[in-house]
């Protein structure tokens, strides 16, 4: 009699090998695609930024007093190198009411996220604003 133990070993190890490799391809095919991840990335960086001006309602004071040099400049000090970041605020009537530019640079068509951030200055008239913040880094 012949011993067919070992043959199916073989077998079955053989067909380990390809169910772990079928599992694998198939779980690459289906990952979300990378740029989602560094959308992600992106959109938290840019509302932690905001949400570190505002603490304390610093970001809302800056608005009220339209000090935008302030504000380019604390922003610039936060948002972290080669990333570009474009800002404008807008009123209750949604308008906007800076008059220059609050930027980096030129934000490319590359990945670009777009955020709204209600903000409420803390002074005695209580104004709103909306902020749009984009950010975006180089590809």
């Amino acid at each position: 009699m012949l011993n067919n133990k070992g043959q199916m070993r073989t077998v079955e190890a053989f067909l380990s090998i390809l169910l772990m490799f079928s599992a694998f391809s198939i779980a690459t095919q289906i990952s979300p695609p990378s740029g989602l991840s560094n959308y992600n990335s992106l959109e938290a960086l840019g509302f932690q930024t905001l949400l570190t001006i505002d603490n304390g309602g610093q970001l809302g004071e800056l608005i009220d007093k339209r000090n935008w040099t302030a504000l380019t400049h604390i922003l610039n000090l936060i948002v972290p190198m080669g990333t570009s970041y474009n800002l404008t605020v807008y009123d209750t009537s949604q308008r906007s009411i800076n008059d220059v530019p609050i930027s980096n640079g030129i934000i490319s068509d590359g990945n670009i996220v777009s955020i709204l951030y209600p903000c409420v200055s803390i002074g005695s008239q209580c104004n709103h604003y909306l902020l749009l913040f984009q950010i975006a880094t180089a590809e």
